[in-house]
């Protein structure tokens, strides 16, 4: 054998294994490249994800919407707290009306009504056998007011203005109230602005004539008291 011919065969053979080196170098090279992107794509992608996550603005929509909610609840209760105060001040108005009129009601009632009908009064004993146990005058007594118009001149009739005004000065100086007293007897007493009354309360465990007259513009008044049998 030449030593040409060995010499070409060991060129050939060395070529082969330079050829077989690169190829391989290049397969290595290739499998990174791809293993490297591929993490990139798996990994990177994760990674992407949570920085977009991160980057997203706060939800302030809910957030907002508390707010409105609590503002509105809170107009509510001030509108409520409001209108109950308006209405306590109405009450509190009315209440006020309400004992104005009644302390303007009827003045001279007011004037006129002592809390004790005998505490200025002048008791003296009566007559054996007159029927008279005692009689009652009394300085204080006062006219207990009209709406009636002058002139005047007494009416007898039951259901007259004049009767209700009678029946009132009756109780005024006795102290029996309207609702518990008894009539037995309101009269003319000889004049056209004098008139009687014989009264008891409703127990009957005394009974009064009592005398009044007629005080022009200001109503009757009483002049006199006798507890009688």
């Amino acid at each position: 054998m030449s030593y040409n011919h060995v010499n070409s065969r060991y060129e050939k053979r060395d070529k082969r294994r330079k050829t077989n080196i690169v190829l391989n170098t290049l397969i290595g090279i290739v499998a990174v490249l791809i293993l490297v992107i591929g993490s990139q794509l798996i990994f990177g992608g994760s990674d992407a994800d949570k920085t977009a996550k991160y980057n997203e603005p706060p939800d302030i929509k809910l957030a907002n919407q508390e707010n409105s909610n609590e503002e509105a609840t809170a107009d509510k209760e001030k509108e409520q707290e409001e209108s109950d105060q308006s209405a306590d001040e109405k009450d509190k108005k009315t209440e006020d009306e309400e004992n104005a009129e009644e302390s303007t009601e009827d003045p001279a009632a007011e004037e006129t009504t002592p809390e004790d009908p005998f505490e200025q009064a002048t008791i003296t004993q009566g007559e054996p056998g007159s029927g008279v146990e005692e009689t009652i005058e009394n300085p204080g007594w006062n006219p207990v007011g009209t709406s009636q118009a002058e002139p005047h001149s007494a009416n007898y009739d039951k259901n007259s203005q004049d009767w209700a005004e009678m029946t009132k000065a009756l109780s005024y100086a006795t102290g029996i109230p309207e609702s518990e007293m008894i009539i037995w007897f309101l009269g003319n007493n000889g004049g056209p602005n004098d008139a009687v009354g014989t009264i008891s309360p409703k127990d009957k465990s005394a009974k009064y004539k009592v005398y009044i007259t007629w005080v022009e513009n200001k109503g009757w008044k009483p002049t006199k008291i006798e507890k009688v049998n």
